[in-house]
């Protein structure tokens, strides 16, 4: 059972790698296209916008059909846009190619969670075999980045759209042939997401999980031209940069993960804090190599790995039910889009500076562990109609 969960993981990995490869290519796709680096960076907010909103109306309305026949339609649909894309050349054209993509990676990842679910061997083992799937994220943030950066310099941007098209079809027939049949969702459960929903301490939580992302990606989307411009590392160093910071977060994922449970709170004041530091001293001293690579390891460490607090203190007021999970992605990968849109918004008004996006992030940073500071921190009820009397 568990190599099918890891092909659900690989699923993942290809669509965070499709999310990761615009930060990675940035120069040369506004070369390219003729544009500055702020508006290439729209592209990252574009696809994070169509994961967060167009995902769920996708997942929704397949929600009809047995889990693998919908992510195979997913799948499928996914590698067309990603193919389209190296053969426009006008940037509108692209960004709306990223859009389709997005909604579809963001329907992709949230079938293949609950995929899993359906796929353990009993209930006891749904959150290890989601565990298993989600793994997918990190190892994409490994791979994505850096393998983009590095096709790109051998080859040329469009590369990276033809590769990655490429392994989605291949994923598509793996799935095809060795996926196991399962029955389609009963209504009952998402009706029970949908009252969850309702919750107000829910959308407080949501909240620290989309400020302390948009931190994260508000500073990460712009790495590879503050690597290259601000700090003058050579292209072939970037790639390595960016591949131990990718490093850096699979090792981060693993150490926060074994604290999620127990100490979520704790976990989330010390990596804003992180955040908030080493975005600072990036924004501050981009320049110098030293400071600039040690301040990227630590975002690393401290960023995106936050995931797993997040989704901890979501569960203890919501469930862990598929349309609460999917919400939460989707607020996630708005935090994303949010996040790199004002970074493009301030680079362009500063003159296309990457540095002044370390900036941005330190700011959302800070209003993340300001959120988290007038939250109660209390956990919830066992007793989940305690809970939902809090809607009344």
């Amino acid at each position: 059972m568990k190599r099918h969960l890891f092909l659900l993981a690989l699923t993942i990995l290809i669509v965070v790698a499709s999310e990761l490869q615009v930060p990675a290519i940035m120069p040369e796709m506004a070369r390219d296209l003729g544009v500055d680096t702020g508006r290439i960076g729209l592209l990252v907010s574009f696809f994070a916008l169509g994961m967060a909103l167009g995902g769920p109306v996708i997942a929704y309305a397949l929600r009809d059909l047995p889990p693998k026949k919908a992510l195979l339609t997913v799948v499928a649909a996914y590698a067309i846009p990603e193919l389209l894309v190296p053969l426009v050349h006008d940037y509108w054209w692209v960004a709306l190619m990223r859009v389709l993509t997005g909604c579809l990676a963001g329907a992709a990842v949230g079938l293949s969670v609950a995929y899993a679910a359906r796929l353990a061997p009993s209930p006891n083992k749904i959150g290890e075999a989601v565990s298993i799937v989600l793994s997918g994220i990190m190892a994409g943030i490994v791979i994505g980045l850096p393998v983009s950066h590095f096709i790109a310099s051998r080859w040329n941007w469009q590369a990276t759209f033809y590769v990655l098209g490429a392994a989605a079809s291949l994923v598509f027939l793996l799935s095809l042939l060795t996926l196991p049949d399962r029955s389609a969702a009963s209504a009952d459960d998402s009706a029970q997401d949908l009252r969850n929903l309702r919750l107000p301490r829910l959308w407080s939580r949501y909240l620290v999980s989309f400020l302390t992302i948009g931190s994260a990606y508000a500073a990460f989307s712009y790495f590879t031209p503050l690597l290259e411009q601000s700090a003058g590392f050579s292209t072939d160093a970037t790639t390595l940069i960016l591949l131990a910071y990718g490093l850096c977060s699979l090792v981060g994922n693993l150490i926060v993960g074994k604290l999620a449970d127990n100490h979520a709170v704790g976990v989330l004041r010390f990596g804003h804090a992180l955040l908030f530091v080493s975005l600072g001293v990036l924004a501050i001293a981009s320049q110098s190599q030293p400071l600039v690579l040690a301040m990227v390891l630590i975002v690393g460490l401290a960023g995106v790995t936050m995931n797993p607090p997040l989704v901890t203190r979501v569960v203890e007021v919501g469930g862990s039910g598929n349309l609460v999970a999917t919400v939460h992605m989707s607020v996630i990968t708005l935090g994303i889009t949010v996040g790199t849109a004002v970074s493009a918004g301030t680079i362009s008004a500063f003159g296309d500076d990457p540095a002044v996006a370390m900036w941005t992030g330190s700011a959302f940073a800070l209003l993340a562990a300001v959120a988290l500071a007038f939250q109660t921190g209390r956990k919830r009820s066992t007793d989940p109609l305690e809970d939902r009397k809090e809607v009344a």
